[in-house]
C-alpha cells in the first residue's frame, strides 16, 4: 500500500523532478493540461533507435530516462545517480532557461560524447513546442538549424530533438539523411536484443571498448553495454551487462560463493553477443556485480 502511494506521488512529481535535475530549465504549467505542439517530420521512440541518427565516430553514449526515474522517487539511489550525472553533463550554454525552454516535460535524454567539450544531445520532449534563443537559422540538408553563439545549433523538426555543438549537429543531420555512417551500423543489432526499459545506460563500440576492457594483454570485446533499472515485481535493482565478445570468450555461470548478489542470469548468442542480468535489493551490491567471463583455451600437441 505504501509502495503504491509512493508511485502515485512520484508520477505527480515526475516533471517537477525533471525540473530539479535540469536546474529548473524546462517549464510545465499548461491550462487544462494541453501541451503546445511543434511540427515534427521524423520521430523515434527508443534510445536503441537513436543510435541510427548518431554519427559513427562517437566515442561513447550515455542515456537517461527521466520518465522512468520519476517513478522511483527522488531519494532512490538510481535517481541520485542520474541527477548527479545530468548536473555535470547539461551545459549552461544550452540548458538554461534563457536559452532553451520546453512547454511540456522531457522523457529521455541521450548524451553522445565525441571527445570534445560540448557533446551531442538527443532530447525527447515528445511533440511539445520549444523555445530556443536562436540568433539565426541556416539550412543544412533538408532541415533548418537554429543557431546561436558560441557555435550551438538545434534541430527541432525531429523527435528526439538534436542539440549541441554545431558541427556535430550538422553531422547528425547528415547521418539521419543517410549521407554519413551511423553509430547504429555497429551497435543497433546488439542493442535491439537487450530487452526492457532502463533508467540509465552507458554503451560504446570499437576502440573505446578495447581500451576499457582488458583481460591480461587482450581486449576481449568490441561492444559494451551497462544498464540500470528497477524490478518493481521483486522490489530489487537490476544491472544488465552486454558485450560482443571476440575470440573464444563468453559469459559463464557462478556458484553461490562466487557472487555477492541475489540473482544471476546470462545468455550467449552464436554471433558472440553475451547478456547478463545481476539483481539484488541492495543497490550497492548491484553496482559492484560483474558477470563471469570465461574462455576456451585450445592447446595443440605438436609432437
Amino acid at each position: 500500500m505504501v509502495k503504491r502511494m509512493e508511485r502515485k506521488s512520484a508520477r505527480l512529481l515526475a516533471l517537477l523532478l525533471a525540473l530539479i535535475m535540469l536546474g529548473s530549465v524546462f517549464a510545465y504549467m499548461l491550462k487544462g493540461g494541453n501541451v503546445e505542439r511543434r511540427e515534427v517530420i521524423y520521430r523515434l521512440e527508443d534510445f536503441r533507435e537513436y543510435v541510427n541518427w548518431t554519427p559513427a565516430d562517437a566515442s561513447y553514449v550515455r542515456y537517461y530516462n527521466l520518465s522512468y526515474v520519476s517513478m522511483l522517487g527522488k531519494n532512490d539511489p538510481i535517481s541520485n545517480m542520474v541527477t548527479s550525472e545530468l548536473n555535470e553533463l547539461l551545459i549552461p550554454a544550452i540548458f538554461s532557461r534563457q536559452v532553451f525552454e520546453i512547454t511540456g516535460g522531457i522523457s529521455q535524454i541521450m548524451v553522445v560524447d565525441f571527445g570534445g567539450s560540448v557533446p551531442l544531445y538527443f532530447v525527447d520532449a515528445g511533440m511539445s513546442k520549444i523555445y530556443f534563443a536562436g540568433e539565426g537559422e541556416i539550412q543544412h540538408g533538408n532541415f533548418t538549424l537554429k543557431v546561436r553563439r558560441p557555435g550551438i545549433a538545434l534541430v527541432s523538426e525531429v523527435s528526439p530533438m538534436i542539440v549541441g555543438y554545431k558541427p556535430l549537429v550538422e553531422k547528425a543531420v547528415d547521418t539521419l539523411e543517410g549521407k554519413y555512417p551511423s553509430f547504429g551500423n555497429n551497435s543497433y543489432d546488439y542493442l535491439s536484443r537487450i530487452n526492457g526499459s532502463f533508467a540509465y545506460a552507458l554503451f560504446a563500440y570499437g576502440d573505446v571498448v578495447r581500451d576499457w576492457i582488458r583481460i591480461g594483454n587482450e581486449s576481449p570485446a568490441d561492444f559494451f553495454f551497462l544498464g540500470y533499472r528497477y524490478n518493481f515485481n521483486n522490489s530489487s535493482y537490476e544491472k544488465v551487462w552486454a558485450m560482443h565478445l571476440e575470440g573464444n570468450y563468453f559469459f559463464g555461470g557462478m556458484n553461490e560463493s562466487e557472487k555477492n548478489f541475489e540473482y544471476y542470469k546470462f545468455q550467449n548468442f552464436e554471433d558472440g553477443l553475451s547478456i547478463a542480468i545481476m539483481e539484488d535489493k541492495d543497490f550497492n551490491k548491484v553496482v559492484n556485480a560483474v558477470p563471469n567471463i570465461l574462455t576456451i583455451q585450445i592447446h595443440y600437441n605438436e609432437s
